[in-house]
């Protein structure tokens, strides 16, 4: 083994702005370098050591990596609180494996701000849904599991109380553009939009949440679908007519015309896929509770609910504060479900009101499905064929995600060790049954595992050291073991 393969890392977060009193003078900007390397006793990273990590971790195990950073945030202090402020995030990653050396950019975006409101523009890391946004096993619809592509974004950054009601509700919201910069087709756009509400004063004990994401692949050519009834000489519809009525879900006037063919015309242009967010939010002195569901939806047989339970449900439970130095102690404590099994019944009868076999991120005309550079944009457990068990992927060949029924249980975990050192658990069980087109029988299990410890170095400000040991057990994804080493340094 190569000893270059011994240095590793796998997460790297540009985050928090130095910060000292009011009174003095307060920085907004913020530096980061990491080092480090991982090692496996097969082929394939483990799962939990590359799942959510905005593509940065290569499935080929046996990586070096280096990780350089830096960020102006807006400033939080109460003495320089502005109406106005601007930011910026520059992330690089290099990695370095056997067959291949590359350079990732998940972080390049600049932001100002006015007020509440906030615009964007740029690759950016993020996340959509309610839920327990740092311990999740993913969210459904856009987890943070594929690297971030480039987008112009207008949102709130926080609720906004609506004042006129007493601030009993507020509102959260973002809408988007993006552009699917992918090999296998060209030229093709991305629309996001989001909605939440806010039930509740931000001091209650008790709040309720709501809302929706909602995500449209669409436009783009490619040769693949030339000479197909999926497209127009190998053009999907991409005109401003097209944008509106994909902003708005209708079915298009035409059954076909020069623009699409029948496929758009029998139904809503685009690749449309999201999900409804509900939340139940409980705070008490010393501990949070928040309990949410992730309704997931592809079509309107998702929007009606009749693919009814499919989606995520989660519990999460954050204890506040420590309550002693030294002394081992568990922070959060998440808990969650998925089900992917319903997909609104299997028949597909184009005559009823609604469809069936709803096939969860794959999609006729772009033949990579809900993903973006080979890897998943919502839940990491509808994993790309390519990342199976050869035997699996010999045996079940077609879409570029075979697996989209399954039902997984997890549990995520952090803890402190005294003042200095964060530890992590992440455990989850799957059953997984291919899909309506390729059943497994009998159902594939897998079991995969992570434990990772950060340690703070007290006599160096800023320097961490970090390693983590993962492990995957079962029938649907390579047998390995793995861990990496690495050292990370903040300013």
């Amino acid at each position: 083994m190569k000893l270059r393969y011994l240095l590793a890392a796998t997460v790297g977060l540009f985050s928090q702005a130095a910060r000292t009193q009011s009174v003095q003078k307060v920085s907004a900007y913020s530096y980061q370098l990491e080092l480090g390397g991982v090692v496996a006793t097969s082929s394939q990273t483990p799962f939990w050591l590359r799942t959510n990590q905005y593509g940065i971790i290569p499935l080929e195990s046996k990586f070096g990596t280096a990780r350089m950073g830096m960020s102006r945030q807006y400033r939080t202090d109460t003495t320089l609180k502005s109406a106005f402020d601007w930011g910026f995030g520059v992330n690089g990653v290099f990695n370095v494996t056997e067959n291949n050396n590359k350079i990732w950019w998940p972080d390049l975006y600049v932001k100002v701000k006015l007020g509440p409101f906030e615009l964007s523009g740029g690759n950016r890391r993020e996340i959509f849904g309610l839920g327990d946004s740092t311990l999740t096993s993913g969210f459904v619809a856009w987890s943070g599991n594929a690297m971030p592509f480039p987008k112009i974004q207008l949102q709130t950054i926080d609720y906004v109380p609506l004042k006129f009601l007493k601030s009993i509700l507020s509102f959260k919201a973002s809408y988007a553009h993006g552009w699917f910069t992918v090999p296998y087709i060209q030229g093709a756009y991305l629309h996001q939009k989001t909605i939440y509400l806010r039930f509740g004063k931000p001091h209650w004990a008790l709040r309720f949440y709501a809302g929706l994401n909602h995500q449209v692949q669409w436009g783009g050519k490619a040769d693949y679908l030339k000479g197909t009834l999926l497209a127009q000489n190998g053009q999907l519809p991409s005109t401003f007519r097209d944008y509106i009525s994909l902003i708005t879900g209708r079915y298009p006037d035409d059954l076909s015309n020069d623009r699409y063919t029948v496929f758009d015309g029998t139904n809503r242009i685009g690749n449309h896929l999201g999900s409804y967010d509900f939340a139940l939010e409980w705070q008490q002195k010393s501990y949070r509770f928040l309990l949410y569901h992730q309704h997931i939806y592809e079509d309107a047989s998702g929007l009606a609910f009749q693919n009814f339970p499919d989606g995520l449900t989660g519990i999460s439970i954050s204890r506040k504060k420590n309550t002693k130095e030294n002394i081992l102690s568990i922070n959060k404590l998440t808990i969650e479900y998925l089900s992917t099994l319903n997909q609104s019944g299997a028949v597909f009868d184009p005559s009823a009101q609604y469809q069936g076999t709803d096939n969860y991120f794959n999609h006729g005309q772009y033949i990579e499905g809900w993903s973006y550079l080979k890897h998943t944009l919502g839940t990491p457990f509808i994993a790309p064929g390519s990342t199976l068990k050869t035997e699996v992927q010999d045996r079940f060949k077609g879409f570029f995600f075979p697996n989209n029924q399954l039902k997984v249980w997890y549990v995520g975990s952090a803890w402190t060790l005294g003042n200095n050192v964060n530890i992590t658990t992440r455990s989850s069980f799957s059953q997984n049954f291919g899909s309506f087109s390729y059943i497994y029988t009998p159902a594939l299990q897998q079991f995969s595992h992570l434990l990772s410890a950060q340690i703070i170095l007290p006599k160096v400000k800023g320097l961490t050291l970090i390693g983590s040991a993962a492990l995957d057990h079962g029938a649907l994804f390579p047998q390995t073991f793995g861990g990496y080493v690495g050292v990370k340094k903040r300013w």
